[in-house]
Order: C-alpha cells, then structure tokens, then sequence
C-alpha cells in the first residue's frame, strides 16, 4: 500500500530516450536498475558531487545514459557482451554522448584496471557472485571518501532455506555472503537499503 502511493506521488521519468529504453529492456527481459534505483544513483551523485563513475554491468547502456543526462558526469563501463556492448554502443552513439561514456567490452575481472584512471563512484551492477571480487579489484580505484554501489543485493526475497533449486540456492548463498563482507569492510562505512532489487551504499572512509 505505502509503495503504491509513492509510486503515485513520484516524478516519472520524462525523457523520451530513456523511457524507451526501459521499455525496450522490459520487453526483452533485459535485467537493468530499477526506476527507485536510479533515482537513489542520481542523489547520491548530486549528494557526493561525483565526477567520474565506473560502471560494471552496461546491459543496453541505460544507467550509464540516465547518469550522464540527469547529472552530467562522465562514465566508464564496462560489459563482457559482445551483443549487450553493440546495443549500448548504439545507444550512446544515438544520444550523442559518445565523449561522455566510454564502454569496454571485456570481462570486468580480466581489464587492466591501472589503465582506466581512478573514479568519485563505482557502480557494481554485473554478476551477483563475483561482486566481492568486484569490490575487492576496483575499490583501489575509488578517489578519497568516494562512493561503492552495489545492486541486486535482495533475490526476490527468497530466503536460501526456502529455496530448492540447487544452483539458485548457491547463487541466493553467494549474495549474503556478499552482504556480510561488504557491511563489515573496515575501510568502508556501509549500510544495505531495501531499494529496488537491494543496494548497498559504501563510503570510504578517510
């Protein structure tokens, strides 16, 4: 009920762009971050006066977009792809904002990281378990009191005793671990917000 009304009283998106491509993801069963959830990117960009972003998990280019016309930042991201990358490419390149979003088509745990300069927020929105290993390879990236987003953190709610499917199971099993880790890294001050599908907030700490 109380989701209900905010969704309601909330803005929507507007931009003719975008929306088509949230409609483009939903008709294609294109996983990408939920309308609360970029919502919650944009404040915290504005919030932090972030700069620069790395993006891990470009999908069809939707958040890298929505960040670069909502806050003008300018982004790099990363997508193991190849058809996912083509589309995002596409997309960029439709919107004319090529020299704002650079997108690498490559395995995020196989890039040289020291060739892609350091970052005000970094947005890990790729596989649910490799995300400490993620967190662990480009957190070194990360500017003095920058930010770390993680999504997808909350698997339908499932629980993994309710679960039967094995590899479900497993993959509901990695995400709490990952939550575990990433609220008791000491560097970082970290707090887990039931927005969208889960995300994680990690500041660092000077």
């Amino acid at each position: 009920m109380e989701q209900q009304y905010l969704d309601g009283i909330n803005k929507k998106e507007t931009n003719e762009l975008l929306v088509s491509l949230r409609l483009y993801a939903e008709e294609h069963k294109v996983p990408i971050i939920t309308a609360e959830g970029i919502v919650f990117m944009n404040q915290i960009i504005a919030l932090r006066n972030v700069k620069r972003v790395l993006e891990i998990g470009t999908a069809i280019g939707y958040s890298a977009l929505n960040m670069v016309l909502n806050s003008n930042v300018d982004v790099v991201t990363i997508e193991r792809d190849a058809d996912m990358y083509n589309i995002a490419l596409k997309n960029i390149e439709n919107a004319g904002l090529s020299d704002k979003i650079k997108v690498i088509n490559d395995d995020a745990l196989l890039v040289d990281e020291n060739t892609i300069g350091t970052f005000d927020l970094i947005f890990i929105d790729a596989a649910k378990s490799q995300s400490i290993k993620f967190f662990e390879k480009y957190k070194p990236l990360l500017h003095p009191r920058g930010v770390i987003v993680t999504d997808n953190l909350i698997f339908h709610g499932l629980l993994v005793a309710e679960i039967r499917d094995k590899n479900l199971k497993q993959l509901v099993r990695k995400i709490d671990t990952f939550n575990k880790y990433v609220v008791e890294q000491e560097d970082f001050d970290t707090y887990i917000y039931n927005i969208g599908d889960g995300m994680s907030l990690s500041i660092r700490k000077k």
